[in-house]
């Protein structure tokens, strides 16, 4: 790799090949641009060298367009994106099918195949280590229609705890067990009648402690399996809370366990954002931004953490309006600062659409800044007008 010394870096430059902190540390993709604030943190965490395989290959100003390297970046970013959420909503399809398969299988038969699970989990880690960044952007990875919600609930929590944990350093054999915990973690809702969970008005209070029952009741039922124990309490511990106000045994922080903690989180912000028979989906920032302000009294701070690093304050695939009045889509996080995601620019402030889809880092001021975050209604509207003017 190339040496690059960051007081070489000025505001706007990109790079032809991705930027490393170190050999694992990723600091600038191609289609990022440098950005005063990275500038200045490199100066702070005293950073003087960085790695790449490239060079510099432009750089743009208010004053200038972009260059035709610059152009050619953006297209080439396009393409990518548009192959990697193809790949991302075949993955969620085919573990989505398998899913259900399982599920069927143990409320028909009883029966539950720990080695077909295990390989299941594992092409699900590799998928996310590779493609996280699209397998990450629920918003755009649509359910098939009449699919059953608990079954993708369990796919998604799934992904997001995989996510969590690999961000976490678990090591491998953890990590698989964390996966099999997390696909069945709603196991016991199978024993519960479906008139209750799909149910489109309040619950009563009596349907809640039946809805409460779905952890102890998914344990028991599993304990003839010889699963590992983590496993277990994964299953058990998912609606436990730091402050002891979780079921179904009140556990604060220090007895839940780590498989309990993270699914926890999964669990809840795709509940959040996902569409029920008797409420819709919230946007992924505003379930983000709830969650975090409930952290020390629900969620572990370390799991919160790697979900932030994971997703930035506005989630991948958040629509997001700018200070200069352009509507784009989040597409990554930004190492540098998680509140300064990078997003592809899909309309002017006139609302046109716009062809080339450039590529721009956010920043804390200026035309970049994000100024609000558009909610499910606006997003549909967005789609919508794109289509119609494609």
């Amino acid at each position: 790799m190339n040496n690059i010394e960051s007081k070489s870096l000025k505001q706007g430059m990109y790079f032809e090949s991705t930027v490393y902190l170190d050999n694992d540390f990723v600091l600038l993709t191609p289609e990022t641009p440098v950005t005063e604030i990275l500038i200045k943190n490199l100066a702070k965490w005293g950073f003087s060298i960085l790695q790449t395989d490239g060079s510099p290959i432009g750089r743009e100003t208010p004053s200038q367009g972009p260059s035709n390297n610059v152009q050619t970046a953006t297209l080439d970013q396009n393409i990518k994106e548009k192959e990697g959420l193809t790949r991302a909503r075949k993955f969620f399809s085919e573990m989505l099918e398998f899913t259900t398969k399982v599920m069927t299988r143990f409320k028909d038969d009883s029966i539950l195949n720990l080695n077909v699970l295990t390989e299941e989990v594992k092409k699900a880690i590799a998928m996310i280590r590779e493609d996280d960044k699209y397998v990450l952007r629920f918003q755009e990875i649509v359910p098939p229609e009449g699919s059953e919600y608990m079954y993708n609930h369990a796919v998604k929590s799934t992904i997001l705890a995989l996510s969590i944990g690999d961000k976490l350093k678990m090591p491998n054999h953890k990590l698989i067990e964390l996966g099999i915990a997390s696909l069945i973690h709603e196991i016991g809702m199978l024993q519960i009648p479906s008139k209750i969970y799909e149910k489109e008005g309040a619950l009563t209070e009596a349907e809640k402690k039946v809805i409460n029952a779905h952890t102890l009741l998914g344990f028991r039922s599993l304990r003839d399996f010889s699963l590992p124990r983590d496993i277990l309490l994964g299953v058990l511990e998912h609606h436990e809370r730091n402050d002891g106000s979780g079921y179904p045994q009140g556990l604060s922080s220090a007895r839940i366990s780590q498989f309990g903690k993270i699914i926890a989180v999964a669990c809840s912000y795709d509940a959040q954002i996902s569409n029920r028979p008797f409420r819709s989906g919230r946007d992924a920032h505003t379930s983000l931004t709830g969650m975090l302000r409930e952290m020390r009294s629900h969620y572990d701070e370390d799991v919160m953490k790697a979900l932030l690093t994971l997703l930035s304050i506005y989630p991948l695939g958040s629509y997001v309006t700018l200070a200069n009045g352009y509507t784009g889509i989040v597409t990554e996080t930004n190492a540098a600062d998680f509140r300064h995601p990078t997003v592809k620019i899909l309309l002017d402030k006139n609302r046109n659409a716009l062809q080339d889809q450039p590529v721009v880092q956010t920043s804390e001021s200026g035309e970049m800044r994000i100024v609000s975050v558009l909610n499910n209604t606006e997003i549909s509207g967005i789609k919508a007008l794109l289509h119609n003017q494609s």
